[in-house]
């Protein structure tokens, strides 16, 4: 039960976490980068008052601290993509490599799936594949309408998100690797984020303020709503594995979905695009909940 409340709150809080800052027009990616970084840091600041799980010895700061450094790089390279090439597109490259990197991790450091008989490795994969196709029925049902100017933006765009990628299905095994509570973790984790981004924000020279007095507000909104499936993610992974658990997170493309066609009406509700929408969030759920399962 635990697993599927932790699924529950991931999926939901990274289903919805870029829809506050949307519109915003940050000066750069860094600037939107820190932003998060910034939210996130306070929210895991206060969760460890409120938590007051123990102090963290120094030996133990650095595996998370270098997991957030990962994660500011990977989130600048996200946003970078979403901005070149558009937010399907970029998706649809880095949310499956983000699933493929994860569940070879988890096999190849943790060991997450010592059952290696025929059958096991076809049902496995069988749920990888019906998770991918769900997640590019998704993404790309109202992709093909996005332009790009020319071919380097193009090779930039899909660089990054390759990058963004490999590093997000990367940036939390130095944590997992450290065998520390992820309550703990958590907090250091928020710092290596915040200074990973702090450094790619003053390498852009830009001023980080904002035009308008409620865009703040919108922007630490999702940078909290970021934490928030953070949290979630990282217990997830505690109760699930490397593997089974960071690709269960990646749902949130699921909710992100919904979320367009039904509030948002992007694509149009019974469209063909949203009718593949629909059929793409069936596919990723049910493989989802099938991963979930697997021995």
């Amino acid at each position: 039960m635990l697993g599927i409340f932790y699924a529950l709150i991931t999926v939901l809080a990274w289903g919805t976490w870029l829809a506050p800052s949307q519109n915003i027009q940050f000066k750069n990616q860094q600037i939107k980068t820190f932003y998060v970084a910034s939210a996130n840091l306070v929210l895991a600041f206060v969760v460890t008052l409120i938590v007051q799980y123990g102090r963290i010895i120094i030996n133990d700061f650095w595996p998370p601290f270098i997991g957030g450094l990962v994660w500011s790089v990977s989130g600048f390279c996200a946003f970078t993509a979403t901005n070149k090439i558009g937010m399907a597109k970029a998706f649809g490259v880095w949310a499956p490599i983000n699933i493929i990197v994860s569940i070879i991790w988890g096999a190849v450091l943790f060991n997450e799936f010592p059952n290696t008989t025929p059958l096991s490795l076809l049902l496995l994969f069988s749920a990888l594949a019906v998770i991918i196709t769900g997640v590019l029925m998704i993404i790309f049902a109202k992709g093909g309408g996005e332009k790009v100017r020319n071919t380097r933006t193009i090779v930039i765009g899909f660089l990054a998100a390759l990058g963004a990628g490999f590093l997000w299905g990367t940036y939390y095994i130095p944590l997992k690797m450290s065998g520390v509570s992820m309550w703990v973790a958590a907090f250091p984790l928020a710092v290596g984020i915040f200074t990973g981004s702090g450094l790619l924000a003053l390498l852009s020279r830009q001023p980080i303020k904002l035009e308008k007095n409620q865009q703040y507000l919108r922007a630490a909104t999702t940078g909290l709503l970021w934490g928030i499936g953070n949290y979630g993610m990282l217990l997830l992974v505690n109760q699930l594995g490397a593997g089974r658990g960071f690709t269960i997170s990646q749902l949130s493309v699921v909710v992100n979905a919904l979320i367009g066609i039904f509030l948002l009406r992007d694509p149009l509700p019974k469209t063909r695009a949203a009718t593949f929408t629909l059929i793409g969030c069936v596919l990723a759920t049910a493989g989802g909940i099938f991963l979930g399962n697997l021995k």
